[in-house]
């Protein structure tokens, strides 16, 4: 007795010309990074450091200032004329540029004799100018002393001004004791004040070359009688002269 079984069909994916079926990917959730504080203080500390440089170089480095600059060498005595003068953009702090002739001052300054000694690109100051020259009076002479740049008040006196006149011997005393200062004139007016030159030498592209001196008297002429002109004359041989500035009150009335 034969007894037949059905045959079972199998279906096989990718068998028996059935289609494959795609497995589904199991779908993750990363969960979102927070940034961290650290960094957003860091990049504030670093922008507010900018903003602090951006206002101090503002106030540090000064504006741009159109000033009056020698174009060439001018000797002591030489009468400015338009020719020596040119105009410069330079950054320099405002001292300098108040005490300095603008661009606009031009006026101001040619037809002037100069008092001193003015370098090729050196800014032009009313300080370089010649002073008035006095008239001298019947019986009375003008003579002329050098001084230490930090005398009288620190170099603030001018024409006009009355001041002592000291000396202090070069050679000290044969007892040994410190060399004494004398006074060689209690009053004697000032009648002109020379200034070492001064300034800033300024390169055509408005770079400050170098700061000379600060322009301090390195010389003054007094007008005095003659036996007073002698004795100034003959301290200034023996010793090193100094004055001080009278107070205002102190001053004889002519």
């Amino acid at each position: 007795m034969n007894v037949s079984f059905p045959k079972s069909s199998v279906l096989v994916p990718g068998l028996n010309g059935s289609a494959p079926h795609a497995q589904p990917r199991a779908q993750t959730f990363r969960a979102a990074r927070r940034v961290d504080g650290r960094v957003l203080l860091g990049l504030g500390a670093g922008t507010l450091s900018l903003l602090l440089l951006a206002v101090g170089l503002r106030q540090v480095v000064p504006e741009s200032q159109s000033l009056l600059v020698a174009t060439h060498d001018l000797e002591r005595g030489a009468v400015v004329r338009a020719d020596d003068l040119a105009s410069i953009e330079v950054r320099v702090p405002a001292d300098l540029v108040r005490a300095s002739f603008s661009s606009a001052s031009t006026d101001a300054v040619i037809g002037k004799q100069l008092g001193t000694r003015v370098a090729a690109g050196q800014l032009l100051a009313p300080s370089q100018l010649q002073d008035t020259h006095a008239v001298v009076a019947p019986g009375r002479v003008q003579v002329t002393v050098p001084v230490e740049p930090y005398t009288a008040s620190a170099g603030t006196l001018g024409p006009g001004d009355l001041v002592v006149v000291y000396s202090t011997p070069h050679q000290a005393p044969t007892d040994g004791s410190l060399p004494a200062a004398s006074v060689v004139l209690e009053e004697a007016p000032v009648v002109s004040v020379g200034r070492g030159s001064q300034g800033l030498s300024v390169s055509p592209g408005g770079t400050i070359g170098s700061l000379a001196s600060t322009g301090q008297p390195v010389w003054l002429t007094l007008d005095l009688s003659v036996p007073d002109g002698a004795r100034v004359v003959a301290a200034s041989r023996l010793g090193s002269l100094d004055v001080a500035l009278k107070a205002p009150e102190a001053r004889a009335t002519p």
